[in-house]
């Protein structure tokens, strides 16, 4: 925040409601403001300015400090179709490797320990893997193909099943998992809005709900708004019937921490922020101007689809594709979402094609802009504690690798 802003230049800037500033005192920095206001119980954070050249002294290392999986040789150490990763309390890495429908443990220093897991519908096997979260460093996998919850520990393994109910949802698609042990699951197209589907341009619809660790329904955050698609021949039963996601489109974006979820369009830079009871406590606003999307933009996406096709048959099909898609007039307001295990906000910053930047703008627990952070090209994080970064890695075989990298936090934070 700017110290040198008066506290009544601050309330004037405010709507006639209940307002307080946010002051450098609360570790808020340099070049950045924010102002917060009680809407009808909820709180309204503007967020304003900018964060200085140094990221507000948030770093994350460049170079990983230890890292997990292997091209060839021992098959313990091959990742594939990794989908999810925790760092244990005592330094062991446990690591969903859903391409071998199995949960790994490695020790601190990234030696195989054990394996949990295998493919099947029995007990103790998975149809179709994916971390939801952690309750006390057990994991909370979730089983898209059994419909269930398996809470599988790093030293006893399988210690419970739960199948999850019909009315929590069809595509258990988990944003992440409350302190209180509900796993939230959403941004699936809802098909009950089937019938409102048009030729041309359509706003999906999708919707939010959480279970308990007994896979009954705990809330539902209701009704939201979904993907933006495109579909060219509504009454046809061929490739142009089918509903298509168009290049930068806007869409739902939520993810969990310990005590709130957070939802967003992405049509502009504003977040939601829930209780777990399903209560809006907050809205996080971030001042800033949509970016156009380009006739260029457009061309660079299509080229990067078509560079990872199989053959060129294959790359002709998708230029043709996506070349008869609409482009939208701008770029989403941010590209992801991720909470740490501290409570703050990860924001993911859009990148044009062609751009390898990773750059994640951090909110406080309270809504307040804090920092930002680049990441190294090619990593894409799974958990972020409160002095490490999980990311998974591809090199430029796409072979997949488990990252740790340290990262440094303000003093306080």
């Amino acid at each position: 925040m700017n110290c040198s802003a008066t506290a009544s230049s601050i309330v004037l800037a405010l709507p006639l409601l209940a307002a307080t500033a946010l002051s450098c005192a609360d570790g808020t920095p340099q070049g950045s403001e924010a102002t917060s206001r009680d809407s009808a119980g909820v709180v309204i954070v503007e967020n304003t300015g900018s964060i200085p050249p140094d990221g507000g002294t948030w770093s994350v290392a460049p170079e990983p400090d230890l890292i997990i999986g292997a091209i060839e040789g021992d098959s313990n150490y091959q990742l594939f179709g990794v989908a999810g990763a925790h760092r244990l309390t005592d330094g062991r890495i446990a690591v969903v490797n859903a391409g071998s429908w199995e949960v790994r443990v490695y020790d601190p220093q990234g030696t195989f320990l054990r394996s949990f897991g295998r493919r099947g519908g029995g007990p103790e096997e998975f149809g179709m893997p994916v971390l939801g979260g952690v309750i006390n460093d057990t994991l909370v996998v979730v089983d898209r193909g059994q419909h269930r919850i398996a809470m599988v520990h790093p030293d006893m393994g399988f210690v419970r099943l739960a199948t999850v109910e019909a009315e929590v949802g069809g595509y258990l698609n988990p944003s992440g998992t409350f302190r209180n042990g509900q796993v939230v699951f959403g941004g699936a197209f809802d098909m009950r809005r089937i019938g409102e589907l048009q030729e041309g341009m359509n706003r999906a619809h999708t919707f939010y709900r959480s279970c308990n660790p007994d896979g009954s329904l705990a809330t539902d955050f209701g009704d939201k708004v979904g993907a933006e698609f495109f579909i060219r021949d509504l009454d046809g039963d061929g490739p142009e019937s089918r509903p298509a996601l168009i290049p930068f489109g806007k869409r739902p974006m939520a993810t969990v921490s310990p005590s709130q979820f957070y939802y967003a369009t992405g049509d502009e830079f504003e977040l939601e922020a829930y209780d777990p009871s399903g209560r809006l406590a907050r809205l996080i606003r971030l001042d800033r101007d949509p970016v156009p999307v380009t006739a260029q933009d457009g061309s660079r996406y299509i080229e990067e689809m078509a560079a990872a096709a199989a053959t060129e048959a294959q790359a002709r099909m998708i230029r043709q594709r996506l070349s008869q898609l609409p482009l939208p007039e701008t770029f989403p307001a941010f590209a992801n979402l991720m909470a740490d295990e501290l409570g703050y906000l990860w924001v993911q910053q859009q990148a044009r094609p062609g751009q390898d930047d990773s750059i994640w703008e951090i909110f406080n627990p309270a809504g307040v802009l804090m920092g930002r952070v680049s990441l190294p090209p090619r990593v894409d994080p799974l958990e972020i504690g409160a002095d490490y970064l999980l990311g998974l890695h591809w090199d430029e075989l796409e072979v997949e690798y488990l990252h740790l990298y340290l990262l440094e936090r303000p003093s306080g934070d």
